[in-house]
């Protein structure tokens, strides 16, 4: 069944799933499963209360529970957690059984590629108590091993090492306040992510995918960017615009286009020619002067048959080229326009 409406209090959720069994003429009591939809519907605590009491009440059978995010009534309970497993299970996907987390270890999960989100053993952070300790934490985590003075540099250029110093280790200790627990250690001059820390993060994975694709079968190269590009949500910290962030946004999304104009050749390649030119146009947006890809739109129109739509793409190159390095596209293209405008002549 599916979960309607919002805010949904335990008495709402009882008598939701009494009416969905009256239609379908079943009971909880014989159930073999009983899949629970939108689960996120209703309060943590709500649902929680709502699901023990269906284990109570079923002689046999599992629960199946579909929720955006990781119920907290699971994370609450160890005897709830036995009983428990999350699905699908991907690490490469960040998709994880917060069921079986390893308790020696503290599992933190950082998504940089969008707005930004942080979970730590499945529970969201969102209190980071200003804005330079979420910074700073995003900081760390993303170059793994940093000096402090490539700290101070990024920071606090302008104050002196003492200021810098006193600043930094106040900022420090409030990324461990809201985590409860140190996110880095010092060691050898270097500050890295602390060994009890069990990171995952999507930056990694990204640039790690994108990277082993290069050197993969076709097969396995398609699946990897295919995985890749999933976890490309948006851009790097979208809503940040600190120095270091906008430049390791720029790296990013270079790389988002070459993973784009990857798996575009390797649908080509394999006969895809829709998919294909899905992945080349949406490359196209991150790299509006790229020749290449322009060439490669074409010629996929061309052959799909749409020619006006092969023409618009070298006219908004041609606009691109002209406002932004005041040049016009090769001569190769200029002949590739003019064999498309041929045929759409003598087809009209």
């Amino acid at each position: 069944m599916r979960f309607d409406k919002s805010g949904l209090t335990h008495e709402q959720l009882r008598d939701q799933l009494k009416d969905a069994l009256a239609r379908q003429e079943a009971s909880v009591e014989k159930a073999e499963t009983i899949v629970l939809d939108e689960g996120d519907r209703a309060s943590s605590d709500s649902l929680g209360a709502f699901v023990l009491e269906l284990l109570g009440r079923m002689q046999t059978g599992r629960i199946v529970l579909v929720t955006r995010e990781v119920p907290g009534f699971v994370l609450d309970s160890a005897e709830i957690r036995k009983q428990t497993c999350f699905v699908p299970v991907n690490k490469q996907l960040m998709l994880s059984d917060y069921a079986r987390l390893d308790e020696k270890t503290a599992f933190l999960e950082v998504r940089a590629l969008g707005s930004g989100r942080v979970t730590l053993n499945g529970r969201s952070i969102d209190d980071w108590d200003g804005t330079l300790p979420r910074a700073l934490f995003y900081y760390l985590v993303d170059r793994g091993m940093t000096t402090r003075s490539q700290i101070f540099e990024t920071f606090w250029p302008n104050l002196s090492t003492r200021e810098a110093t006193n600043v930094f280790h106040v900022t420090k200790r409030k990324i461990s306040e809201v985590l409860g627990v140190d996110l880095t250690t010092y060691w050898s001059g270097f500050y890295r992510i602390a060994s009890n820390i069990d990171l995952q993060y999507d930056v990694f994975l990204f640039t790690e995918m994108v990277q082993n694709s290069a050197i993969a079968e076709p097969e396995e190269a398609s699946r990897l960017l295919t995985y890749a590009l999933s976890l490309y949500q948006g851009d790097f910290l979208r809503t940040v615009e600190a120095d270091w962030v906008k430049r390791r946004r720029q790296e990013m999304q270079q790389m988002y286009g070459e993973a784009l104009i990857g798996l575009g050749k390797l649908m080509e390649q394999a006969g895809k020619s829709r998919e294909a030119l899905g992945l080349y146009v949406r490359a196209s947006a991150t790299n509006r002067h790229r020749e290449d890809l322009a060439r490669s739109i074409m010629m996929l129109y061309r052959n799909l048959g749409w020619h006006e739509d092969a023409i618009a793409t070298y006219r908004r190159l041609e606009s691109e080229l002209e406002s932004a390095l005041g040049v016009s596209p090769a001569p190769t293209l200029q002949e590739l326009l003019a064999e498309i405008q041929a045929e759409t002549e003598r087809v009209h």
